[in-house]
């Protein structure tokens, strides 16, 4: 198998921006469908609720199940996306991808409307604590029993074959990485984990900095409301879950996209290349992970997965490309290119250094040292801000992880927030567009990144040049008036540049809406004083590595 072999025909998403983004429809759920609500025991004594959509008198089935924290039976929760805090999409509100879902879709789970009528069970569990679920949050038991107990109860079931599969998208997602740790029970022969945390969470977390608002929007838009409050409290949520993909060894269809830059793309990406499995495929996108969730062609897709895993059909999922990714020009124009592996194996990483005199980016580093200010304050002036413009010859794509190493001089005080943007120019100059958040950001950049200096520590066991992983776990602050190697690691994306168009990088020690952000779901606790100065030129050769694809 090649490299990367590209798709015969580009394709075109939908221009959505000429009309009001929210585009969901949903239809009835076949009449011949039925709902039970069941209340599944665990070894502790506790019951979990839980809905099951099954055909009454069908052979028995293999069972797709997931847990979610938002309620089981709150299929209205799409419509908090009609009145979303405002982001970058005209119209207002989110914008979801084009959604055709049965009226009996619990956000971000399996479509009952199609899996059932296509030879399965679908179930959904409330989690411990919340919608209908009881809970022993002073136990706390693992989410990992749970789930044993679950997937023990259901194989017991007179209406499942004895084969169970989890699929679901974001939290409906973390619970997989959970349930599938080894030793996953036996009956679980697959899962299907759709853009979701697994190690750095939603709060900035990978870079160091605080996000604050997407957790408050959470809690009080999407979990609170859920709570079961005549239950003991909720226990242990997704963010505080012990995740280790390493441990998952059972078959997985992955999906992780380049547009969910604020949440999912770099854990689920990093899921990928650690998950132990030797069956595991990854479906890419540059959309938002609702519509190609629910999507007709990734429906059928995601069903010959299951059905060669569940349902021990050999013909099906044949033939699959272990890495599947769409390479984008625009916001709406992509390639689809296939491979064996992810990074790409034909990938060799190019060096940009930083050049401050002529705000560029060159193979080589410029003659002379010069040093450029960004400060903690005037957030939002593009004044206090560099750029660094690298214009193509010749046709470029890229794809993969970018890395940027700075070498920064902190000034009045001891540490330093840095943001870090790729934007493409076109050839007359004009910026070209991207999601780069899911529903909040059409306008988003190619690849963007952030880094609390004082955070800068990496993990030795799992940094690379090209994809420097940081440690977290504890704080180093800076000496003002000394200068110190930072790196950046930039989230995963896929780009064509032509002759003409131009790589932009961007530097500065602050983030707003509008900019590169989601809109107002995000806000950077940022240091809100000192400045710091980026270091270019031979002495202090600050630099762009880039991930080209011939």
């Amino acid at each position: 198998m090649n490299a990367v072999a590209p798709s015969v025909e580009a394709r075109r998403e939908p221009n959505y921006l000429e009309e009001h983004p929210f585009d969901l429809v949903t239809y009835p759920l076949p009449g011949d469908i039925t709902l039970e609500e069941v209340l599944i025991p665990m070894r502790d004594g506790i019951r979990l609720a839980a809905n099951v959509f099954r055909r009454p008198g069908a052979a028995a089935a293999p069972v797709i199940v997931t847990s979610t924290p938002y309620g089981k039976d709150n299929y209205d929760q799409w419509n908090n996306f009609r009145d979303a805090p405002v982001g970058n999409v005209p119209g207002g509100g989110f914008y979801l991808g084009s959604v055709r879902i049965s009226d009996h879709t619990a956000f971000e789970a399996p479509d009952p409307g199609y899996w059932v009528p296509h030879g399965y069970v679908v179930v959904l569990v409330d989690h411990p604590g919340m919608g209908r679920s009881e809970s022993n949050p002073t136990l706390d038991p693992p989410l990992e029993e749970r789930w044993h107990d679950i997937i023990s109860w259901l194989v017991k079931q007179p209406w499942c074959s004895g084969s169970i599969g989890m699929s679901g998208v974001s939290a409906l997602c973390a619970t997989q990485w959970i349930a599938a740790k080894d030793p996953a029970p036996s009956a679980l022969k697959a899962i299907i984990p759709w853009e979701g945390i697994n190690e750095s969470g939603p709060a900035g977390g990978y870079g160091g900095i605080p996000e604050i608002a997407f957790p408050g929007w959470l809690k009080s838009q999407w979990i609170g409301p859920n709570v079961n409050h005549a239950a003991h409290g909720p226990e242990r949520l997704l963010f505080d879950w012990k995740y280790d993909t390493t441990k998952i060894s059972i078959p997985a269809l992955i999906c992780a996209s380049f547009s969910d830059q604020e949440l999912h793309t770099w854990d689920t990406f990093d899921a990928f290349t650690r998950i132990a499995s030797k069956d595991k495929w990854l479906y890419g996108h540059r959309r938002q992970k609702w519509g190609a969730f629910y999507g007709k062609n990734e429906l059928e897709y995601q069903r010959a997965f299951l059905d060669r895993f569940l349902k021990g059909d050999a013909s099906a999922f044949q033939n699959q490309p272990i890495v599947r990714l769409e390479i984008n020009d625009s916001r709406f124009d992509y390639e689809v290119v296939t491979a064996d592996n992810w990074p790409l194996p034909a990938t060799s990483y190019d060096t940009l250094y930083l050049d401050a005199e002529r705000a560029a980016l060159s193979s080589v580093h410029g003659a002379s040292s010069v040093t450029k200010p960004i400060t903690a304050t005037n957030a939002g002036d593009p004044q206090n801000s560099l750029s660094f413009d690298l214009k193509f010859e010749r046709p470029t794509t890229l794809v993969g992880h970018m890395a940027l190493k700075l070498f920064i001089e902190a000034q009045d005080s001891d540490d330093a927030d840095i943001f870090v943007g790729i934007e493409k120019i076109d050839a007359n100059g004009n910026k070209v567009y991207f999601f780069s958040a899911s529903g909040g950001n059409a306008n988003g950049p190619v690849t963007r990144g952030w880094l609390r200096a004082s955070k800068r520590r990496l993990n030795s066991a799992r940094s690379t040049e090209w994809r420097p992983v940081l440690d977290l776990s504890s704080s180093s602050p800076l000496v003002p008036g000394q200068v110190t190697e930072v790196n950046v690691p930039l989230m995963p994306s896929g780009t064509k540049f032509q002759v003409g168009e131009t790589l932009r990088l961007v530097v500065q020690s602050w983030s707003i809406p509008g900019q590169w952000e989601g809109g107002e779901t995000r806000q950077w606790d940022t240091l809100k004083k000192g400045s710091c100065r980026v270091h270019t030129g031979p002495e202090f050769p600050s630099r762009l590595l880039v991930p080209v694809i011939p």
